[in-house]
């Protein structure tokens, strides 16, 4: 099976507290909720977005392509709290790139991840891919301790472009191959 197919196959995954699922467009209004507030996730979401904005970045950027892309839903209350998504998919080099945020209100509380290494799980056990890189702000300090978590390593810290606003950031970058890998 391919990596598209077994994708397809994983849309839905349930853990313990969460249901991954795919985006729909009766998340607007929670979506917005998250993107939207007056201190947004300054690493996904710069500035505060409109609801306009934020309907077109969860059709083009959550909606359009939906294959590894998850919403991530409490399972007690159905509640939309954030996302978490394979980038930069290279089936032949058997990599890709994770990415993940959380609404603010539910910071510290596990979700994200939970729902890391669930998908870390998923994508050596089944997507057959043999490594993941996640590539954080060097000052979200949050995200790294997610990443670490989960049983990522540092490898290194890097500049580059910010995909918001063009400007030269640094980065810091986790990787973890399957031979890191151990279930839990």
């Amino acid at each position: 099976m391919d990596i598209w197919t077994s994708l397809a196959k994983f849309s839905l995954i349930e853990t313990q507290r969460l249901i991954l699922r795919p985006f729909t467009f009766a998340d607007s209004q929670a979506f917005f909720a998250i993107s939207g507030q007056k201190e947004p996730l300054p690493f996904i979401f710069p500035a505060p977005l409109t609801q306009k904005e934020s309907d077109y970045l969860l059709v083009h950027d959550f909606l359009r392509h939906p294959l590894g892309i998850w919403a991530i839903e409490d399972k007690q209350n159905n509640q939309l709290l954030g996302s978490i998504r394979l980038e930069k998919i290279n089936p032949e080099e058997k990599r890709a790139e994770v990415g993940y945020f959380i609404d603010r209100k539910v910071w510290g509380q596990g979700y994200a991840t939970e729902a890391l290494k669930t998908l870390v799980f998923l994508a050596f056990q089944e997507f057959l891919l043999t490594e993941l890189i996640i590539i954080t702000h060097a000052e979200n300090v949050a995200s790294q301790h997610v990443a670490q978590k989960a049983g990522f390593r540092y490898l290194k810290q890097f500049k580059g472009s910010d995909r918001y606003n063009r400007q030269i950031k640094s980065y810091k970058l986790f990787i973890m191959t399957k031979g890191d890998y151990y279930y839990e």
